[in-house]
């Protein structure tokens, strides 16, 4: 089945999609600190976690410092067969104390999968300093896990969401996404998790990754990515419920793919939505799929709890 859009979503044309940072910058996350954009991204280029800011999210952006250099890496992470540490997907947010706490993922290599690990500073550049020396998520049964997000509702309650690969690795599946409650300092887990979402279509191809929640008066909308990021078939779709627990209906077809982004951008995914809700961010391959990623930024406009592009 062709991840075509259908339905209120499917509004994209050439002129609402902006390319941004034109280099590799996979699995793009931004905050806004001050009136600072602050985005990072997926290790490359000898830098475990990327770093650009800006003071509009079509830049000019400027590279920073690695957010969370070699030195200080806990001792579960090491290099896998490639000789990769693949710190992978960060998420930056800030906490009550005014500290800021880096998610990430990355390899353990003890067990030999993908982890995710934490990390505090009390600036939104760094350096990150890790929360202890184990993984914040890892164990035997899970496969790998990878792509966390940090969520705090208008209640002021925080979750970290992620993907689960279900004793696979992260381009197999069948794969979901776990919701885990946490007190305020984002790492102390406060009660059971619940799957919000698993992969169910043919198009998804066993993955559904990289959540990305955001709260609406009229509920809730989980923004993910599906297929394998080097498929040329991957892509960004959304579901939404009226509760926070589900259950999450998805939106027929694909909110950003080739097609929906008529030919502009391909793999579109990997996304973020910026904390105003008026605009989202996601990587896209630079050339062909396996290579490059840059960042891209949209605008959203809404429907409810419909997103669409806008300019």
């Amino acid at each position: 089945m062709s991840a075509r859009a259908t339905g209120p979503h499917h509004t994209a044309t050439s002129d609402v999609v902006h390319l941004v940072i034109d280099r590799d910058f996979p699995d793009p996350g931004v905050v806004d600190i001050a009136g600072v954009r602050w985005a990072y991204a997926t290790n490359s280029g000898g830098t475990n976690v990327q770093v650009a800011t800006a003071e509009d999210l079509t830049g000019p952006w400027r590279h920073q410092p690695d957010a969370l250099p070699s030195s200080n890496l806990p001792e579960w992470i090491g290099p896998d067969a490639q000789g990769h540490p693949n710190i992978w997907a960060p998420d930056v947010s800030r906490r009550d104390d005014g500290t800021f706490l880096l998610y990430y993922t990355a390899f353990h290599s003890g067990n030999r999968q993908q982890c995710l690990g934490a990390a505090v500073a009390d600036t939104p550049g760094g350096p990150f300093a890790p929360t202890g020396p184990q993984p914040l998520v890892c164990g035997a049964g899970r496969g790998d896990v990878i792509d966390p997000a940090a969520f705090v509702d208008s209640d002021g309650r925080r979750y970290l969401l992620y993907k689960d690969s279900r004793g696979a690795r992260a381009r197999g599946g069948p794969s979901a996404i776990r919701l885990r409650p946490v007190a305020a300092d984002g790492l102390t887990q406060q009660g059971s998790e619940v799957v919000l979402l698993r992969s169910t279509r043919p198009e998804e191809a066993g993955v559904i990754e990289a959540p990305t929640l955001v709260r609406r008066e009229q509920g809730y909308v989980l923004f993910y990515s599906a297929n394998t990021f080097d498929s040329g078939r991957y892509f960004t779709n959304y579901a939404t419920s009226p509760t926070l627990t589900g259950p999450y209906t998805k939106a027929p077809g694909a909110f950003l793919s080739k097609d929906t982004l008529d030919g502009q951008v391909a793999d579109p995914g990997g996304q973020d939505v910026v904390e105003d809700s008026e605009h989202i961010v996601f990587h896209g391959d630079l050339a062909a799929p396996g290579g490059p990623r840059g960042m891209y930024v949209a605008g959203l406009r809404w429907n409810g709890l419909h997103p669409v592009l806008a300019r």
